[in-house]
């Protein structure tokens, strides 16, 4: 399962490729073709003089666009509206170079001297190319935006396919024969000795089967939600455990109603408690804090142990894939981080800004 991703990113490198193929064809296609009708279309004799002013129309042309495609990809401007004002400068600018460009090889050249009986013919090839322009502003414009649009429904095909494939490994982390057999061999002891507690830990296995499966369909879960599964979870490890799992929540009541990708709370108490925690023979406490600051919820996960190399290659999985959903909803306002607290404790931290939609919740 850990090159789930990959499909979906070659395709996108696919795309890419291809777009800029796309591109230079259309690019050296189309100029040429509007060259040889200029050829076509100018007066008898059709000699070399009408060739070199085809090419030199089409090829200022062909540069003066492309170099607008370079400005505006330097500066990643992708929406229509930031776009228009300097495709709109270009209608103008393109046309003017590609006239003043006619006008001086035909002088220098061909020694044919502009004269004001010429303004006319200058004025009419002026607003042919500003017509040409304009149409090229109009295709790129419009394949621009089919290309934004179809990279955002990529990014949204990744992040759902990301989801599915951390509810799946987590689902599988839970139903696992070691986890359910932990369970069932404590409850099998707790029926005869504590009843009451047998019926406990029932729920709690219910209900944290029920909420993986629930997390399957939503976008979001509200930091509330994820906190009880979280809790039913330790509830359940504790049994395990017992005395050698000790479990220290400081949540800010602020931010109960956050907003965060379902089961990744969840990820990363169960890296404290299985990479950190249970490699322990006298145990350890797992500390979970949440804060608001700034625009943002703060999360952090610290458990007794120590960042091994052993550790952080085992845990990759689950943590990358997180870090990949951050990444996909949030883009770089998101982070997660695992990393040494001091010498006996790691701390997993992890930053998601504040949004007031409750999109997939």
């Amino acid at each position: 399962m850990q090159s789930d991703n990959v499909p979906i990113n070659t395709i996108v490198g696919g795309n890419r490729l291809a777009d800029g193929r796309a591109y230079y064809l259309s690019q050296i296609a189309g100029w040429s073709l509007y060259a040889g009708l200029l050829y076509l279309l100018s007066p008898p004799p059709r000699g070399a003089h009408a060739v070199i002013l085809a090419v030199l129309w089409c090829g200022t042309g062909l540069l003066g666009t492309h170099l607008l495609r370079w400005y505006v990809s330097r500066r990643r401007w992708q929406t229509i509206p930031r776009l228009i004002p300097p495709f709109a400068i270009a209608t103008i600018v393109i046309p003017a170079v590609m006239n003043t460009a006619q006008i001086a090889v035909n002088t220098l050249l061909f020694h044919d001297r502009f004269e004001f009986t010429h303004e006319r013919v200058a004025l009419a090839h002026y607003f042919q190319a500003v017509l040409v322009i304009s149409v090229w502003c109009t295709v790129f414009l419009s394949a621009n935006e089919a290309k934004r649009r179809r990279l955002a429904e990529m990014d949204a095909l990744q992040l759902a396919l990301t989801a599915q494939v951390a509810q799946f490994r987590a689902l599988r982390s839970q139903l696992n024969p070691h986890f359910l057999f932990n369970c069932l061999n404590s409850l099998r002891e707790l029926i005869e000795e504590d009843r009451d507690r047998a019926k406990q830990v029932i729920d709690l296995l219910s209900g944290l089967l029920r909420y993986t499966l629930r997390a399957d369909r939503l976008e979001t879960v509200s930091l509330e939600e994820e906190l009880q599964a979280v809790q039913d979870y330790l509830s359940l490890e504790k049994i395990r455990f017992e005395e050698r799992l000790r479990v220290h929540l400081d949540v800010d009541p602020q931010s109960l109603q956050a907003k965060l990708p379902p089961m990744l709370l969840q990820t990363l108490a169960e890296n404290g408690v299985k990479h950190g925690i249970a490699r322990l023979p006298s145990g350890g406490e797992l500390r979970l804090v949440t804060q608001m600051l700034q625009g943002t919820l703060r999360i952090e996960v610290t458990n007794t142990g120590k960042l091994s190399p052993t550790a952080v290659n085992s845990s990759a999985v689950g943590l990358d894939n997180a870090r990949e959903r951050l990444r996909l909803m949030y883009g770089k306002e998101a982070s997660l981080t695992l990393s040494d607290q001091d010498e006996s404790s790691v701390c997993a931290a992890v930053v998601i800004p504040l949004r007031t939609n409750g999109a997939g919740s």
